[in-house]
C-alpha cells in the first residue's frame, strides 16, 4: 500500500495535470513555475534573498541594488534550469550533463562562495571538503576527493537506473523516492564539486520531475524556519540511515505547492 503522503502527492499531481496540461502552459504560467522553483532552491543557499523582490528581478522588473550579487546568482540558476527544461527531451542523468550544469552555473567568480578556481569549473573537486554545520549540528565530511571519479561513475549509473524505473504506484520506486535517494547521495554524501553542489542537485531534480510529467516544483522555502526544517530533515536522514524523512518532506511540500496551483 502506498504511503499516505505519496498517495496525496499522486492525487494532487493528477489534478494539476488535468487542470494545467503541459502542452497548454502559457509562457507566463511556465515562467511562474520556473521562477518559484529557482527561488526555493536558491533560498537554501542564500538567506538574504526575499521572495517578492527576487521574483520581480527574475521578471526583469526594477529592484534595489543592494542585493545584486545574490540576485544575479538566482538569475544564473534560472537560466541554467531553463536551458535544461527547453531541451528536456535530450536530458539524461550522466556525468557529462552534471558537469555541464556545474560549468554553466559556476563560470563566474561571483557564483562561488569558496575560493574561485577556474580549473574546477565543471570538474570534480581535487580537495577534501567538510560541510560546516556547527554549532547546531556536527560537521559533515564528504567523500574523499581522490576517489570521486570512481564514486561518481558508479553512482551515476545507479541514479540513472532508478530514474528509468520510476513507478508512482510503489513506495520504493516512486518518483520522490528516487529523487530523495539522488539528493542524499549526491549532495550529502558525495558532494562532488568544490562549490555549487546544492544548486546542481536541485536543477537535476527539476529536470527529472519534468521528464516524468511533473512540473518543476520544490518544497516552499521562504523563511529561515523553512530552511531549518529542510536541514533538520537531512540530518534526520543521516542519523537514521534512511531517505524516508526526505521523501515525506518533499511529498508534503510539493503537494502543498501543487494544491496552490489547483485551487
Amino acid at each position: 500500500m502506498l504511503s499516505s503522503f505519496l498517495a496525496n502527492f499522486n492525487r494532487s499531481l493528477q489534478i494539476f495535470r488535468e487542470k494545467h496540461p503541459a502542452p497548454k502552459w502559457t509562457d507566463e504560467f511556465r515562467n511562474t513555475l520556473i521562477n518559484d522553483f529557482t527561488f526555493f532552491s536558491s533560498r537554501l543557499e542564500d538567506d538574504q534573498i526575499q521572495y517578492g523582490e527576487t521574483i520581480q528581478f527574475l521578471n526583469n522588473e526594477m529592484v534595489r541594488k543592494g542585493k545584486m550579487k545574490s540576485l544575479l546568482d538566482v538569475a544564473n540558476h534560472k537560466d541554467t534550469l531553463q536551458g535544461i527544461i527547453d531541451q528536456i527531451e535530450t536530458f539524461e542523468c550522466s556525468e557529462k550533463i552534471i558537469k555541464d550544469i556545474h560549468r554553466k552555473l559556476m563560470s563566474s567568480e561571483l557564483a562561488w562562495e569558496t575560493d574561485f578556481k577556474t580549473e574546477l569549473i565543471g570538474e570534480y573537486r581535487n580537495i577534501p571538503t567538510i560541510g560546516y554545520r556547527q554549532p547546531l549540528y556536527p560537521n559533515k565530511e564528504y567523500a574523499p576527493h581522490y576517489n570521486l571519479e570512481m564514486i561518481m561513475g558508479s553512482h551515476v549509473d545507479i541514479f540513472k537506473r532508478k530514474f528509468e524505473s520510476i513507478d508512482n504506484s510503489k513506495d520504493e520506486k516512486h518518483l520522490l523516492t528516487a529523487l530523495a535517494y539522488f539528493h542524499n547521495k549526491f549532495l550529502n554524501e558525495i558532494h562532488p564539486f568544490a562549490d555549487g553542489n546544492g544548486r546542481v542537485c536541485r536543477i537535476v531534480m527539476g529536470a527529472v520531475l519534468m521528464q516524468h510529467q511533473c512540473p518543476p516544483v520544490f518544497t516552499q522555502i521562504k523563511s529561515e524556519s523553512d530552511r531549518k526544517a529542510y536541514i533538520e530533515t537531512i540530518i534526520t536522514c543521516e542519523n537514521s540511515n534512511s531517505d524516508l524523512p526526505l521523501v515525506q518532506f518533499l511529498a508534503e511540500g510539493m503537494t502543498k505547492y501543487l494544491q496552490g496551483k489547483i485551487d
